[in-house]
């Protein structure tokens, strides 16, 4: 099964004026495009850039017809002579890398073939490798090739380099860790979509199965008025939702295939929190989170179940925080407000230590946010809520979302995000029980998170 040691990254960077570097140009290049295993097979999307470049009238895009070579690089198959021109025209380091992953898991990854290793390495390698050369994408170049020659493992020989010389250092060891985190979220992507399905499948199964316990066996005394929902009543009847928690726990008890069903969709979780690369309280709140979800699926089924026809009470629910309107537009509204406080107050050196936390994937510092007027404020009034409220959001930096690494100015704007959420979490924990705002200074109050 993937894991996140299922791509193994090898680099070795070999500088300019070395013994090694001439040995790459001379040697290195031609055994990985001629020894015994290197695949020469011609693939659809070589065919497919090939015949393009033929009917653009590209002379010498492709000379080598495809199938003829093993060698490829981004725009598709390129000759021994090509690739071993190019590199005694660069100047500065050479890095030679090699991706491996094991062969029973390499379907399961679709890395399988040497079609699968061209599609992932033209999608993923430029921005890895620079990444790690410190170079821009533009000037990075890179030749590969795949070999079938190992009885335990598939796996791609690459030489890389940057066209304009700027790489002609040994690579950081921070940098090559983000270059390698970036290649394994890459490969466990459809190990990861996989799980997701069998997650969501094994949910669905937990919360079909919670439906179909009777009603007579669900023992919760529901309260004359107002909504039927478990997070209803988890807010405003919480006897009653510790009560569904009970018949939740009984149904699991007497009815084995919601157990089970359960059982397979924590299981899930943990594996989708491995494969994402979660640890410490990122992974917990990660599981935390999914775990919450599913027993509001299975109290909401059981209230459907004890209480059918049960319509929303048209009474007005009393207010019990000053907590921001929910919607997309509000929360973008505040964002920018908060984003427009961040680049007015965080600057230098404070700035430079977000993006190097994202970066690298820790908590932002909360001194970060010192010069800020509404951290201010907020500390000002409650500081232990507030300093909870920043601890927990300024976490989120710890977070891969969307599965890709943050690179360049992307950066930066997940740290400006970061700090923004942080400043909205603690001014929400200053004025949290004061609908109307809590003056804290003349001229300035809070009210419903902005500041006026």
């Amino acid at each position: 099964m993937a894991s996140r040691s299922s791509l193994v990254v090898n680099a070795h960077v070999h500088l300019s004026g070395s013994r090694g570097r001439s040995a790459v140009i001379t040697n290195n290049v031609e055994y990985i495009a001629t020894r015994e295993g290197a695949d020469k097979s011609a693939t659809v999307d070589d065919l497919r850039r090939s015949a393009l470049a033929k009917r653009m009238g590209l002379v010498g895009y492709c000379a080598e017809r495809p199938g003829s070579t093993a060698l490829f690089d981004q725009d598709g198959a390129i000759p021994l002579r090509a690739a071993r021109r190019e590199l005694e025209k660069a100047d500065g380091a050479i890095a030679t890398v090699v991706l491996s992953v094991r062969r029973d898991e390499a379907s399961e990854l679709d890395l399988a073939c040497k079609e699968d290793w061209q599609r992932f390495c033209r999608r993923n390698l430029t921005p890895a490798l620079a990444e790690a050369m410190d170079v821009p994408e533009s000037s990075v170049r890179w030749v590969a090739a795949e070999h079938e020659n190992h009885p335990s493992s598939k796996h791609v020989h690459v030489i890389a380099w940057s066209s304009d010389g700027l790489f002609d250092s040994l690579i950081a060891r921070s940098r090559l860790n983000r270059a390698r985190g970036a290649l394994t979220d890459a490969a466990l992507a459809p190990a990861l979509a996989a799980e997701h399905e069998a997650r969501d499948l094994a949910r669905s199964r937990t919360v079909e199965a919670t439906r179909r316990v009777p009603a007579e066996e669900i023992d919760v005394a529901l309260p004359p008025n107002g909504r039927i929902s478990y997070a209803h009543l988890h807010r405003w009847h919480p006897d009653v939702a510790r009560a569904v928690d009970t018949a939740i726990a009984k149904a699991e008890s007497k009815h084995p295939e919601i157990k089970e069903a359960g059982t397979s969709y924590r299981e899930s979780v943990e594996r989708c929190a491995g494969l994402k690369g979660l640890e410490g309280v990122a992974r917990d709140r990660y599981v935390n989170d999914a775990v919450r979800e599913l027993r509001v699926r299975q109290g909401n089924a059981l209230l459907r179940t004890i209480a059918p026809d049960r319509t929303t009470a048209n009474e007005r629910e009393p207010i019990a925080s000053a907590r921001l309107d929910d919607g997309p537009a509000t929360e973008r509204k505040r964002m920018r407000t908060l984003i427009g406080e961040i680049r007015a107050c965080v600057t230098g050196k404070d700035l430079e230590e977000a993006r190097k936390a994202v970066r690298e994937r820790r908590p932002i510092p909360e001194s970060c946010l010192r010069p800020c007027p509404s951290y201010a404020l907020s500390m000002a009034k409650a500081p232990v809520a507030a300093g909870k409220a920043l601890a927990k959001a300024l976490v989120s930096a710890t977070e891969n979302s969307k599965g890709r690494k943050d690179l360049s100015d992307e950066v930066g704007r997940k740290a400006e995000r970061v700090l923004a959420r942080a400043l909205a979490a603690a001014i929400s924990a200053a004025i949290r029980g004061d609908a109307a705002g809590i003056v804290l200074a003349p001229a300035k109050t809070i009210v419903k998170g902005m500041i006026l």
